[in-house]
């Protein structure tokens, strides 16, 4: 079975933003009570919680396909997420002690089978000599030295038996 991303509209507005982009830039909100709102123990590095707003333009389903990968996306579950205002909160099952049991601080909007890796594939071996192959890097041809220098070189010659006989 595979693993599933659960999407809550908070039915509060926090205004907290709490993503992979603000912990990777050292920002730590003071959270709400989530494993209260959750009812279960709560890894709060893989969730992503913000408001609606900061997607601009781009609708949440786009954006939870994207970040997220989810195998399929039903048009009823993609309707009412990209319906949502206010504050959303994007839950991987991995975060989760248990399943979740959301409060009256949290509405489950959708609970979308994110895709698995595929380890059916069979690769080629590697070859097991470190040694780089060594090619013989062609040897640039012999430059043609072009006829100024050898006609700096005449001049420079007449010049000096010029000087020498005279």
């Amino acid at each position: 079975m595979s693993e599933r991303l659960h999407v809550f509209a908070m039915n509060t507005e926090t205004g907290l933003r709490h993503t992979h982009l603000t912990r990777a830039q050292g920002e730590a909100p003071a959270l709400p009570p989530l494993a209260d709102w959750l009812g279960t123990a709560v890894e709060t590095d893989e969730i992503e919680l913000f408001p609606i707003r900061d997607l601009g333009d781009m609708m949440l389903s786009d954006y939870i396909t994207m970040a997220f990968a989810p195998e399929a996306l039903d048009s009823d579950d993609a309707r009412r997420m990209n319906a949502l205002l206010g504050d959303v909160l994007l839950v991987p099952e991995r975060a989760l002690g248990a399943p979740p049991r959301p409060g009256a601080a949290l509405t489950l909007i959708a609970s979308l089978p994110l895709a698995r890796a595929d380890h059916k594939a069979t690769l080629p071996k590697a070859a097991m000599d470190l040694r780089a192959e060594q090619t013989a890097a062609p040897s640039p041809a012999p430059g043609r030295m072009g006829a100024l220098p050898w006609l700096m070189m005449g001049l420079a010659l007449v010049a000096l038996i010029l000087l020498w006989v005279s």
